[in-house]
């Protein structure tokens, strides 16, 4: 763990190029970089926290815990995105995690003291802006997870994926993207072969080219 006191990095975060030197400086003071491995956890659902946290680079998964202790899957976050719930984002002193957060490979984090953070949030309009559209951005994710459950079909969740974020699908394990999808690792090796076979993609050391954007969009659409 190391402290952040460098204010060019602080003001080359996409979140922050637009806050005022004296907030960015007051951060700085207050913030640490921390780094954490594969399978590493971020927090826990229902731990309170009053850190605020960015991910600077690598991938965090957002997962809830049935009843039965299976696990959920929300969504994913990638580098440069706030790791936060905007509904609990207030000026009390601790937040509770809405749901546990996991790394999905090795990571960069600022964590940035809470009471400060919240300061320069109100204080700043553009950093007030820029959490807004972040949340939004949160939002259409569960959107987009909510609606793929209900309404697509094992292919179409699938097709959807390839059509949508092809390099994460090359670059996570069959497994991990089974349990991201909510399908078994079985039925997603059966989709590919299939969409192999009728010449829609083709796979060339264990990832996907697409062949047929038109014919996957099909799939879904």
């Amino acid at each position: 763990m190391n402290s952040v006191y460098n204010d060019t990095y602080l003001h080359s975060i996409p979140l922050l190029k637009d806050v005022d030197s004296e907030a960015i400086a007051k951060l700085g003071a207050s913030s640490t970089i921390r780094y954490f491995s594969r399978g590493d956890v971020l927090f826990y659902e229902k731990e309170k926290k009053n850190e605020v946290f960015y991910l600077v680079s690598g991938s965090l998964k957002l997962y809830k815990v049935d009843r039965f202790d299976n696990e959920v899957f929300l969504y994913s976050l990638f580098g440069n995105s706030l790791v936060f719930d905007l509904a609990s984002f207030s000026n009390i002193s601790k937040t509770q995690c809405y749901a546990n957060a996991e790394f999905l490979e090795d990571s960069e984090i600022i964590e940035f003291n809470g009471d400060v953070f919240r300061e320069i949030f109100y204080a700043d309009v553009s950093l007030s802006q820029k959490m807004l559209f972040e949340s939004f951005s949160a939002i259409v994710q569960m959107q987009k997870v909510i609606s793929r459950d209900v309404v697509y079909d094992g292919t179409a969740k699938v097709a959807h994926m390839l059509a949508n974020d092809l390099q994460n699908f090359n670059n996570l394990k069959k497994h991990e993207i089974a349990y991201m999808l909510h399908i078994q690792p079985e039925t997603l090796s059966r989709i590919l072969k299939k969409l192999t076979r009728n010449g829609t993609i083709e796979i060339i050391k264990n990832s996907v080219v697409v062949l047929n954007m038109n014919e996957l969009k099909k799939i879904y659409e």
